[in-house]
């Protein structure tokens, strides 16, 4: 293994490509403002920052900062990247990668976007002013998404875009005052656990099935908190606190899936609802629902069970608002 430092002169995906570089090598960047995209062509090498003041910058003219395709156990680690024109990050049909601890702000597409990989860890980075966030599409699988940062995005802050995006975790990440969903996923088995989601929108589960939402606080959405609106089967919610959000606490079309000690508080709409007969055979059980208006309890569905749940209505001249204003 090698060190290679690396100046804001280099051409490095030109070193990257010559024999100079190998598996197991290290690319120390100096400080300084980088302008140009890696392309990173062979596995198992590291790009790290050597400083807080590495900046790829690419002047609303370049396409990405960094692109991995058909690589695995490449590390970009602490890495300032800002102004290009798509994504900050592009894996394509890449697996064991490594993203952590960069900042990427001010990209026209998504700050990170995996495509058709697997296995990938997006851990630590903090992304800003992207059109959106965190995004794994056609096909991508078995990633571990832990511990971001997403704000202030004009779309969603997670998203999977299709059924086939399976098996992914997103874990104690934060998403804050972007426009559009917090978690907008599609594909079956897939975890989000232990985040936090204060966005325009909450978590929304698309097609597929045996998701699992669990240890998650949903607030200030100005949808549902946490919805599915199409058929979807063995969904699984659990110890989630869902409080302060405009519309219903959990709107769901599931079958068969199991709601489990949840505290919906002081909701604008309905705590939980189950609002068409297609949403079926579901377990509601040890769920906490307080001041949810107009209700807190909506079953349209057909058979669900409902075990020791507390239902408790507002107090007398009590309102979600008058709890949810308070500093």
């Amino acid at each position: 293994m090698a060190i290679i430092n690396v100046t804001p002169q280099t051409n490095i995906s030109a070193l990257i490509a010559f024999d100079d570089v190998g598996e197991g090598d290290v690319l120390l960047l100096e400080e300084g403002i980088y302008f140009q995209t890696v392309n990173v062509v062979k596995d198992n090498i590291g790009i790290v920052a050597k400083g807080p003041k590495v900046i790829f910058d690419g002047r609303s003219i370049l396409t990405s900062a960094f692109v991995l395709s058909a690589v695995g156990g490449v590390v970009i680690e602490g890495i300032n990247m800002r102004h290009y024109r798509a994504s900050g990050i592009l894996i394509q049909a890449g697996s064991g990668n490594r993203i952590v601890n960069n900042t990427i702000n001010n990209m026209m597409d998504a700050g990170i976007e995996i495509v058709g990989s697997g296995g990938n860890l997006i851990w630590k980075n903090e992304i800003c002013n992207c059109f959106e966030g965190t995004r794994l599409t056609l096909g991508s699988t078995n990633n571990w998404i832990i511990e971001n940062m997403v704000k202030e995005c004009p779309l969603d802050a997670f998203e999977t875009v299709f059924s086939s995006e399976s098996n992914n975790a997103f874990i104690s990440n934060t998403a804050a005052g972007n426009r559009g969903y917090g978690f907008n996923l599609s594909g079956s088995n897939n975890l989000v656990f232990n985040n936090f989601s204060d966005n325009n929108e909450g978590i929304f589960i698309q097609s597929g099935n045996s998701s699992m939402v669990i240890g998650n606080k949903v607030t200030g959405a100005k949808l549902a908190a946490v919805a599915i609106i199409s058929i979807y089967e063995n969904f699984f919610a659990a110890e989630n606190k869902i409080v302060c959000n405009d519309r219903e606490g959990i709107n769901l079309v599931s079958q068969y899936s199991t709601i489990l000690n949840n505290k919906i508080l002081y909701n604008g709409d309905t705590g939980l609802s189950f609002f068409t007969p297609s949403a079926v055979g579901n377990l509601v059980m040890g769920n906490e629902l307080v001041c949810n208006i107009p209700e807190n309890i909506e079953d349209d569905g057909t058979d669900n069970v409902f075990i020791n749940n507390i239902d408790e209505p507002c107090e007398p001249c009590q309102s979600p608002s008058d709890i949810c204003s308070k500093p």
